[in-house]
């Protein structure tokens, strides 16, 4: 681009304001308040900024008290466009309470008060003030500097710097200079949307994001730009390549951790394959010899088992000889019990007939006179034979005892119950004695006849 002003009106025309710019002073306003208006057109209209601006005066006895109030309060004199209200008109409009107490903080931090008249002043000081207010920024800034040089473009050092390294005036170091030059590049209407715009380009050169010049195209016509540029593009080529790098570097790191993950988990995967195998022999081996003692338990189990079986047979084999043995016993004794019951009949039947025999015996004596003659004569005799009797009785009582005697001989051993056998064997002997007598007292009734 040959011409200086053509570059100036590229500028005016190319440059995008990143926020909105009152297109004239408010009435009424002091710069402070203007730059108020400037932070609320943000959130709503000129006219909108303007009437809160006014409302916030007429409401508060200074601005301090408003920097320090709460943005609920502030939003309540805020005339906001919208049919909401309430919280809903509270919370749309506390966006802009919040960055006007920002910008008033700001203006007290930097100035130490809340005034901005000081940019009245000289050039350079107010240059410097109006380039520290980071919420209003350099476009905002230079916007108050415009009406406090009544119209005039603001010149301060790193503008004049600026616009040297642009080509727009002559390196220098007086800003009466500077802005001789400046006047002369400038047509007449023109000094605010140029303030505006350069201040915007002052702000945005160095911007770590999106410096200005790379997409501003009279910025990379300039010689400045077009270095400044290319500076750019380069480091952006170096930062592009060095991303490049990296990531090929962590893609080649990332392959070589995923090799060596994989080498690892088939290291594992062997490790525990083998692991598993070995588990499993000795699990196996396990297995068998707990097989193995548990055949052997069985085996001494079914042992144990015929012996106990060969036992209790013999065991119960004797229990039924013993059984056996018993039953013959009792047996035996009920069969002489039997024997020597019927042996007692009989003998009672024959004492029976003996007793019939005397008595009939004792009436053929008593037919005959001379008999009992003899027999009165023998007194003794007759006593003698009177208790023979008495000794049957006394025989036919033992003999009636004689069970209970065997009885107690049953329980005795198997040796002793033959001898008792024999005894009781032996008593009907006596009886048979006793039977006898009758006769001796027949050889005595005949002797006496």
């Amino acid at each position: 681009m040959s011409k200086k002003s053509d570059l100036v009106a590229a500028l005016i025309k190319e440059v995008k304001l990143r926020h909105p710019m009152p297109s004239g002073p408010a009435e009424g306003l002091n710069l402070l308040e203007q730059g108020a208006v400037i932070v609320l057109m943000r959130h709503m209209t000129q006219k909108q900024a303007e009437a809160s601006v006014k409302a916030l005066k007429g409401s508060y006895e200074d601005w301090n008290e408003i920097r320090v109030c709460q943005a609920q309060e502030i939003s309540e004199s805020l005339r906001h466009g919208g049919r909401k209200k309430g919280v809903a008109l509270l919370h749309d409009r506390r966006e802009a309470a919040m960055a006007l107490k920002e910008y008033l903080q700001d203006v007290f931090q930097e100035t130490d008060g809340l005034d901005l008249e000081e940019l009245r002043e000289e050039p350079q000081a107010a240059g410097k003030a109006g380039m520290s207010l980071s919420v209003l920024g350099n476009a905002g800034a230079s916007y108050l500097m415009f009406l406090a040089s009544d119209g005039q473009v603001p010149v301060h050092l790193p503008l004049v710097k600026l616009l040297d390294r642009l080509g727009l005036i002559p390196k220098t170091t007086s800003l009466k200079k500077a802005r001789g030059s400046i006047d002369g590049l400038i047509g007449k209407g023109q000094e605010l949307s140029f303030t505006l715009a350069i201040h915007e380009v002052l702000e945005l050169w160095e911007d770590e994001d999106a410096p200005i010049y790379m997409s501003v195209p009279c910025l990379q016509a300039t010689e400045y730009g077009k270095k400044s540029f290319k500076d750019r593009s380069n480091a952006i080529a170096k930062a592009e390549a060095a991303r490049k790098r990296e990531e090929e570097r962590l893609r080649k790191e990332e392959e070589r951790e995923r090799k060596r993950a994989e080498a690892e988990a088939k290291k594992r995967a062997r490790e525990l394959e083998r692991k598993r195998v070995a588990e499993e022999k000795n699990l196996a081996a396990a297995r068998a010899k707990a097989a193995a003692a548990d055949a052997k338990r069985k085996e001494a189990e079914a042992k144990r088992a015929e012996i106990a079986r060969k036992k209790e047979t013999a065991r119960r084999q004797a229990a039924a000889k013993k059984l056996a043995a018993k039953k013959a016993a009792d047996k035996k004794v009920a069969d002489k019990k039997a024997a020597a019951k019927k042996a007692a009949v009989k003998k009672a039947a024959a004492a029976k007939k003996a007793a019939a025999a005397k008595k009939a015996a004792a009436k053929k004596a008593a037919k005959k006179p001379a008999a009992k003659k003899k027999a009165a004569k023998k007194p003794a005799a007759k006593k003698k034979a009177a208790k023979k009797p008495a000794a049957k009785k006394a025989a036919k009582k033992k003999a009636a005892k004689k069970p209970a005697a065997k009885k107690k001989a049953a329980k005795k051993s198997a040796a002793k119950k033959p001898a008792a056998k024999k005894k009781a064997a032996k008593k009907p002997a006596a009886k048979k004695k006793a039977a006898k007598k009758p006769a001796a007292k027949k050889k005595a009734a005949s002797r006496r006849r």
